[in-house]
């Protein structure tokens, strides 16, 4: 009689070689990150640890109930995109934790890329847990090195190809009023208004020529309604939140350390108003966002204006919507409630503070836009950037008509981005330079 038993070496290798660790490596370490894989040469989307995370749940399943699997391959998928999004808009986990609870006020089924990429996310994670679920005692059998070495070398990959895209700014404190010198003291020694512009997702353009695309807008306003103009880049830090606290409180931080009224000594709008000034926000989205209701009269801001105050007392001037996630007013009508607000008479100066919003990824292009972004005509060769571009340039234009209007008060005005351009296309991403936004001046003459 033939002896057809195995012998112990052989069986040993088949731990790591044979089908169980087969299925183990295409079911958990391939198929869930098949997705982001397959667009990774296109699309820049940071989830370092999640190939790792799908391992260590897939090895919990094991030694739970059968169910146990989609639950946890379903909650690494949730995890995985929210890793995603805090890394691509440079959220700390503190305060990504912490903005979840802002969720209801925006909509997130009204981008198809957004639903796009969370649907295919969970359906492939779904997938894999079914599969685990079928072949689970043949998993059971198989060493999991194999798929630990497959996620290993998913996460190296990733590293390699998206990480430089989040490293921080290791630069010291600057900030682009502190670089031009507007301080309180020194603005109200000027005795005139102070309009600054905080633009949406307006990073720092690494071609010149590209950047030329909306400094000459401010550039010729300036020269004929007597400015100078000058500009320049400087590091973020953070959020949108991050940037308010970099141009109006002069320090890191974000809205939560303004919540509870501490930090705010030092806020430009709180000094201001302390000389004078009226001080004045708007936004056009709701106040809820991130508290600003609460904390923007901490910082100094006596006088508010969001989307739901704007709605209210001044409805025709507003009654157009843009946007599509962040769905508010269209920044081109609250430049236009700006622009009255500065040629109000008082007896008093003006500090403005305007926050855009229409920008704000994922956009919504222009359906006749003038620079003709998906022809070969176009100004900058990526497409995406440059309907971006556009949308900034509406705010340009907005800001110019500001500055040559004959009958504005003397008035300086500072266009500064809030952070980096969080374009998920590396192709657009990389119209930018990395840790920089730029900062446009334009300080009144006569």
């Amino acid at each position: 009689m033939t002896d057809i038993s195995i012998s112990p070496e052989k069986l040993g290798a088949q731990r790591f070689i044979g089908r169980g660790a087969l299925l183990f490596v295409l079911i958990v370490g391939l198929l869930p990150n098949l997705f982001f894989l397959a667009v990774m040469p296109f699309f820049i989307a940071e989830r370092l640890i999640t190939p790792l995370l799908y391992v260590i749940a897939a090895i919990a399943a094991l030694f739970l109930p059968r169910f146990a699997v989609y639950a946890l391959f379903l909650a690494v998928a949730v995890v995985d995109l929210c890793l995603i999004v805090m890394v691509a808009f440079h959220l700390p986990l503190a305060l990504a934790i912490d903005s979840v609870r802002y969720m209801a006020t925006i909509d997130v089924s009204a981008s198809g890329f957004y639903v796009a990429v969370i649907s295919i996310n969970l359906a492939l994670a779904l997938v894999s847990a079914w599969l685990f679920d079928r072949n689970r005692a043949e998993i059971r059998s198989a060493s999991p090195l194999p798929v630990l070495l497959v996620a290993l070398s998913l996460m190296a990959a990733d590293f390699h190809f998206n990480f430089r895209y989040f490293t921080k700014s290791m630069s010291p404190f600057d900030s682009a009023v502190s670089q031009n010198g507007l301080s309180a003291d020194a603005v109200a020694a000027r005795g005139g208004n102070l309009l600054i512009v905080m633009v949406e997702g307006l990073g720092a353009f690494a071609d010149p020529a590209e950047k030329r695309i909306l400094s000459e807008k401010l550039e010729n306003a300036a020269s004929s309604a007597g400015y100078t103009f000058t500009s320049g880049t400087t590091p973020y830090s953070g959020s949108t939140t991050g940037a308010a606290s970099r141009e109006l409180c002069g320090r890191w931080g974000d809205h939560r350390d303004y919540i509870s009224g501490v930090h705010t000594e030092n806020c430009l709008p709180k000094l201001l108003h302390a000389r004078g000034f009226e001080t004045v926000a708007y936004h056009g989205y709701t106040s809820d966002m991130f508290e600003r209701h609460v904390w923007y009269p901490n910082i100094g801001f006596s006088e508010l204006h969001f989307m739901e105050t704007m709605v209210r007392d001044a409805p025709m001037q507003v009654a157009r919507r843009c946007g599509s996630v962040f769905l508010g007013l269209c920044d081109s009508d609250v430049a236009a409630l700006v622009h009255s607000r500065l040629l109000e008479a008082g007896d008093k100066p003006k500090f403005v503070y305007w926050l855009t919003l229409n920008s704000h990824v994922p956009f919504v292009a222009k359906t006749e836009g003038t620079m003709a972004c998906r022809t070969t005509a176009a100004p900058i060769a990526n497409a995406t950037a440059c309907e971006l571009a556009e949308l900034w340039g509406d705010v340009f234009d907005s800001v110019a008509a500001i500055a040559t209007d004959t009958r504005l008060p003397p008035t300086d005005i500072l266009v500064v981005g809030d952070h980096h351009t969080p374009l998920w296309e590396r192709a657009a991403k990389d119209r930018f330079t990395l840790g920089l936004v730029d900062w446009y001046l334009l300080r009144k003459t006569s």
